[in-house]
């Protein structure tokens, strides 16, 4: 029951729309080849835990880059800003468990939700964790997760239930021994601001943006936004555009027969000279050349 992440869509908030799980069980386990795909920036209210299996992982949370090897881990609390860069043809593979908190926390009237959701909730100052196997709660952590992993995927004997067990024991390691990561106001409302706008440009990146189209999407000045960006995600508005781009053509490539001519117009670029330079700069080679590169062969 793997799926993939690429290419989800989000709401008018740059939140992910994707329904992880159902109403009844609201899980989702996912196992990814990210050599060939990228996950863009998105948040989602569940909780996240991603675990390296093979190869390296590029994540990327608030223009930090966290390059998991095998063993390695990161947790994603909920609401945080984070994306998967694609590998490049380098062979990686993550495992990964999104579950939203009332899977663990039941309600807000629960001892459950009080004593494993609500401090993770609040505690604003704690977005993310790289998870190390040598520390052992860490470690103890993982195993959890991939615990529940296991369970979900293989459909084992009450699997609902083992599930929830592992994750709430995973829950209650990270609310004793997380650390402190202080955010301060204004870092919080970039970030708020930030996820808007990188939303108006996940749908309208084949369009003619602008700075100050972007900034206006949030009620900003052109400066706040080029501040925001630089600040968060280490980048420039333009130079985040370019990107998107540039990676929703290279997926195009591997994954359709399109002429390349047609995938550069619906990305966003009007001149193929310069949507094959620009690519060539990014990629290292031109579209034609990454399409032969690094597209699977057909089955047999």
């Amino acid at each position: 029951m793997s799926i993939s992440l690429c290419g989800a869509a989000a709401d008018s908030l740059g939140r992910e729309d994707i329904q992880h799980g159902s109403t009844a069980f609201p899980l989702a386990c996912y196992e990814d080849e990210v050599s060939r795909f990228f996950v863009p920036w998105h948040w989602h209210e569940e909780f996240e835990c991603v675990v390296a299996i093979s190869g390296v992982i590029p994540v990327d949370v608030k223009g930090a880059r966290v390059l998991l090897q095998p063993g390695q881990g990161c947790f994603l609390n909920s609401g945080v800003l984070h994306s998967v860069a694609r590998t490049e043809g380098n062979p990686a593979v993550l495992r990964s468990v999104v579950f939203h908190p009332r899977l663990a926390g039941e309600s807000a009237e629960s001892v459950f939700w009080q004593d494993l959701i609500q401090p993770l909730l609040q505690d604003r100052d704690f977005r993310w964790l790289k998870l190390e196997p040598q520390i052992p709660w860490q470690k103890a952590v993982m195993d959890q997760i991939l615990e529940a992993w296991h369970a979900v995927v293989f459909e084992e004997e009450d699997h609902q239930n083992l599930a929830r067990y592992r994750l709430c024991a995973a829950l209650r390691l990270l609310v004793r021994n997380r650390p402190s990561q202080p955010l301060s106001r204004q870092d919080r409302l970039s970030a708020q601001r930030l996820k808007q706008m990188l939303r108006f440009i996940q749908l309208h990146y084949a369009e003619e943006l602008t700075v100050e189209r972007i900034a206006a999407t949030v009620s900003v000045s052109g400066s706040v936004c080029l501040r925001c960006f630089r600040q968060i995600l280490g980048m420039s508005p333009m130079q985040y555009v370019i990107q998107l781009r540039v990676e929703r053509a290279a997926e195009l490539l591997l994954t359709t027969d399109r002429k390349i001519n047609a995938i550069a117009l619906d990305c966003g670029f009007s001149d193929m000279s310069y949507f094959t330079r620009t690519f060539r700069e990014r990629k290292g080679c031109t579209p034609r050349q990454y399409r032969g590169r690094f597209r699977a062969p057909p089955p047999p």
